[in-house]
């Protein structure tokens, strides 16, 4: 806790106690710190034998009031007005602190007492998969593309977000047979709810765009962003922890304004590569599933450490990220090189992810053969050869297998 953090703490603590303590000497106020200053309260008094939860709140509002705080506003995020009985009976920690998304925030977290079990299921929609790598060139907004195709052709609603804002990928992967070009993108709408929140804000329909495929399905597009002059002012500004001091996240406006809006089946995130905020964001705070895309070098596994290390962390806190792992590209080499590879990236997996019981290692990576026919396409939505789609069928299913049957949902109207 920094000297700042620390004096709002002193100062809540005094204010409290001063005015409780005359009517129970046996007050006890427990202050916790959680992250990026926010704290976390607990208030025990014989004071609330006789109120309600809105009668104590309003207590606490008033006295409160002295240092200009209030409850449901930062830096609380969240406390517990309890009489001593109560609290008694209460035998959970009032302050098991939940993982912030973001690197440093994470990794400086404790480990949380009452661990979430790691075999708690995902299925719900719109499911949420981010894709992600630690390391740039291993395929993986290829792989999210192929994989999106696939699961629009199932019938599924698919909408892919390109949220590797600082190197854009996604945007430029289709040809321009689209039924609307999105205007804007990622960035315009985190941006203008940056500088104006509770005011006039981005309509997501002008940020989303729909891919024509020559199948059925549905595959929708929000690009990165508008690339005109001012997307280099925008993207210096953005401030991703400020987001979190803000009673309206950014980031969680966009996902409900995009579940009201579009109502996906399911929602593909290409994250930003490396240890960046966006990048953290988009696995550790949007993402039910991740899938992990990296080559299986000396390199790759010493990142990934820090990765996985701070995705378990998370998990065991909130119940996700659940996480796969796709071996990308696999370079043509000769079948025992391949095999030892494979043996490597199982044992590491294994040694480093924990897994239900009634999982295998084998389960939970992919592998995707170098192709170079690839590079050839002048789009990754229009017809496809089955050769080239065929290696990333395992994910796309792995996908489906999280996400509930529900009723289909007519789509929206994307017309201008």
């Amino acid at each position: 806790m920094n000297e700042q953090d620390t004096g709002v703490s002193e100062q809540i603590e005094q204010q409290l106690m001063h005015e409780l303590w005359l009517h129970d000497p046996e007050v006890q106020i427990r202050i916790r710190r959680a992250s990026l200053g926010w704290l976390y309260l607990q208030v025990i008094t014989t004071v609330f034998a006789e109120q309600d939860l809105v009668e104590r709140e309003q207590y606490i509002d008033d006295i409160l009031a002295a240092i200009d705080l209030e409850l449901n506003l930062y830096p609380f995020l969240d406390y517990k007005l309890q009489t001593p009985q109560e609290a008694e009976a209460d035998k959970q920690d009032p302050f098991q602190p939940i993982g912030i998304p973001l690197w440093s925030e994470i990794f400086l977290a404790p480990q949380p007492e009452n661990p979430i079990p790691v075999d708690k299921s995902i299925a719900h929609r719109p499911l949420v998969v981010t894709f992600y790598s630690f390391k740039g060139g291993v395929g993986r907004s290829t792989a999210l593309a192929f994989v999106g195709n696939i699961l629009a052709t199932r019938g599924q609603r698919v909408l892919m977000m390109d949220f590797d804002i600082e190197a854009p990928s996604l945007s430029f992967m289709s040809s321009s047979g689209s039924s609307r070009t999105a205007r804007y993108g990622v960035l315009d709408y985190l941006h203008q709810h940056s500088l104006t929140p509770n005011q006039k804000r981005l309509p997501i329909v002008e940020c989303i765009c729909q891919i024509d495929m020559p199948t059925r399905g549905e595959l929708y597009l929000m690009p990165a962003g508008e690339y005109a002059a001012g997307y280099m002012h925008r993207l210096a500004d953005l401030d991703i922890r400020l987001f979190y001091r803000r009673k309206v996240n950014p980031m969680h406006q966009l996902l409900d304004d995009i579940k009201a809006y579009l109502d996906p089946d399911i929602i593909l995130i290409d994250a930003r590569t490396g240890f960046t905020d966006i990048g953290a964001v988009a696995l550790f705070d949007k993402a039910d599933l991740g899938i992990i895309c990296f080559s299986p070098t000396e390199q790759s596994f010493a990142g990934l450490q820090w990765v996985v290390e701070a995705a378990s962390k998370q998990r065991r806190y909130r119940g996700f990220p659940d996480l796969r792992f796709l071996l990308t590209p696999m370079p043509p080499v000769a079948q025992s090189l391949q095999d030892l590879w494979l043996a490597r990236t199982a044992a590491w997996i294994a040694d480093h992810w924990e897994m239900p019981s009634s999982v295998v290692v084998e389960d939970i990576y992919y592998k995707i053969p170098y192709n170079a026919n690839i590079t050839t396409l002048t789009s990754l939505f229009d017809a496809v050869p089955v050769g080239i789609l065929e290696p990333y069928i395992p994910v796309a299913d792995a996908i489906s297998a999280c996400l509930s049957q529900e009723k289909d949902v007519a789509p929206p109207d994307l017309a201008d």
